[in-house]
């Protein structure tokens, strides 16, 4: 709903000004959004240069400014109105940005940024401009480093398409999860396999093809997924297409450089075949009459709502601020002798799995004697969580020595009193298998989620129950099979999780009564 004024029919040069100055003021305000929110902005910029699968980021910025370029007729007649549907939206997408900032969950921030950066827009310049605008500005969202968190079912497909495809070409394959061996020898389907890269690039092209060769949204959201589809089965081939010339080159050829210039060829070839077919039902151009320069708001009300504006984003910002800075609360001393009572701590036999957990308030790391095997169990708890120090991050690792290998994932049932779903790893080092199985533990809630227990976080904060939690990581290890690994994790979750668990929740009691 856009601000009630009335317009002063020979008021020319004052609705110039007024455009000029919503201008002015949207500019203004994306450099205070941007400058608030500086560190995760920061965060974004770095993973442009590390990140292969995210190195258009700066190309993004380019072609936002260039889509946004092509609308000048549009804006030029459309009429500039403050919209308070914009101010709500800011509203809203300040509040995401706020819950991000008090659980650390930075990929919230950034695409919550974003939105406030639309919103400003929407805000300032009113219904009309913001729908010009709209396609180009949601190119934006290409630049937040997303889609890692789909890596491992990536390269599950394409060691599975591989497998198929070989075994149809006649070539015999023994596979176990991401490793194959076929006749001339072994493969593994690694990070650099999982076509991440290519499936994200045809993402974004895609887009941009979508927008700028057809008007009706249902005609681009088809042609995004055939892009994103073809570039599946692209990758699928290049894998496919490797191993082959490798097989009957007797390991001559697929390797090295050859081996990633061969997979930029077959994705170079998929583009500019996906291209050819969209191509075929391209929607006509659509031709901006000239006439006048639209109407504007008069300035002093897109003032204040640059002044409403500025107050929401640096009100949001300086609330989490605030309650981030608190002083921090007791520390838990983690004494899990009642739940683990009976079992004997010993030294282990086989190599095991230590996950590896930055800035975690208190780490409980033991191995013991359960039946006539070993198990281990890592207890990471973490209470006033910050950047560098949070239960959910990159950092955290299971594995961090890279000395095993990762074989596969799974899930393990829900044997109820409490236990959820449990996530469980599979990894291998010459003759010893190892399983791990991890579980959040969220001020009394469980989840094998990690979105979950960022859910569960910030709805404690919000109802004052603080921002404790834990990941609890039970390995072991043998020299038989994984399906042996997880019968025993099954043993130990049934007789001591629960009792771990309740554990957690007496310790956090405790430490809310100090």
């Amino acid at each position: 709903m856009p601000f009630a004024y009335t317009e002063n029919k020979g008021s020319g040069n004052n609705s110039a000004i007024g455009r000029q100055m919503a201008w002015s003021v949207t500019a203004l305000m994306w450099i205070t959004i941007l400058v608030v929110y500086r560190s995760q902005v920061a965060l974004v910029v770095e993973a442009w240069g590390n990140l292969p699968s995210h190195a258009h980021g700066y190309v993004v910025l380019l072609v936002v400014a260039y889509l946004a370029w092509t609308k000048r007729a549009a804006l030029a007649v459309a009429p500039q109105v403050p919209s308070k549907a914009g101010i709500m939206a800011l509203v809203l997408s300040g509040a995401a940005a706020f819950a991000g900032e008090m659980v650390s969950a930075g990929v919230v921030v950034q695409f919550s940024v974003i939105f406030m950066l639309l919103s400003t827009v929407w805000a300032v310049m009113g219904d009309r401009c913001f729908r010009v605008l709209f396609g180009p500005l949601c190119f934006l969202f290409f630049a937040i480093p997303f889609g890692y968190d789909i890596l491992p079912t990536l390269m599950d497909w394409t060691a599975n398409a591989t497998v198929i495809a070989l075994r149809v070409s006649g070539v015999p394959v023994l596979q176990q999860d991401r490793n194959f061996v076929i006749p001339s020898g072994s493969w593994s389907v690694v990070e650099a396999c999982s076509g991440i890269r290519y499936l994200l690039t045809s993402f974004f092209v895609g887009s941009i093809f979508a927008y700028i060769t057809y008007a009706k949204w249902h005609k681009r959201l088809i042609f995004i997924l055939f892009m994103l589809l073809l570039s599946l089965f692209a990758n699928w081939l290049r894998a496919y297409m490797i191993v082959m010339a490798a097989h009957l080159s007797n390991n001559q050829w697929g390797f090295g450089l050859s081996h990633l210039a061969f997979g930029w060829v077959i994705f170079a070839f998929a583009v500019m075949v996906s291209f050819a077919i969209g191509a075929r039902w391209r929607d006509p151009e659509k031709h901006i009459e000239k006439t006048s320069a639209g109407t504007a708001a008069p300035a002093r009300i897109t003032g204040g709502v640059a002044l409403l504006t500025m107050a929401l984003v640096l009100g949001w910002s300086q609330g989490a601020n605030y309650l981030l800075n608190l002083p921090p609360r007791p520390v838990p001393t983690l004494d899990l002798s009642n739940s683990l009572n009976g079992l004997e701590k010993v030294r282990p036999t086989l190599a095991v799995i230590t996950p590896y957990f930055l800035g975690a308030s208190a780490i409980h790391d033991a191995t013991y004697r359960f039946g006539d095997s070993e198990i281990g169990l890592t207890v990471a708890y973490y209470r006033n969580q910050r950047q560098g120090a949070k239960l959910v991050s990159v950092n955290n690792v299971i594995e961090p020595t890279h000395t095993w290998t990762w074989n596969k994932s799974g899930r393990m049932a829900s044997m109820g009193d409490g236990i959820p779903e449990l996530r469980v790893e599979y990894y291998s080092k010459a003759k010893a298998k190892a399983a791990v199985a991890t579980v959040y533990w969220i001020g009394g809630r469980t989840t094998s989620s990690a979105m979950m227990s960022k859910f569960y976080q910030a709805f404690n904060l919000l109802t004052g129950k603080g921002d404790d939690g834990a990941m609890v990581v039970i390995s072991t290890t043998n020299l038989g099979n994984s399906e042996a690994s997880k019968a025993l994790i099954e043993m130990f979750v049934r007789d001591r999780l629960p009792r771990v668990l309740k554990n957690l929740d007496v310790i956090q009691a405790g430490l809310n009564q100090s």
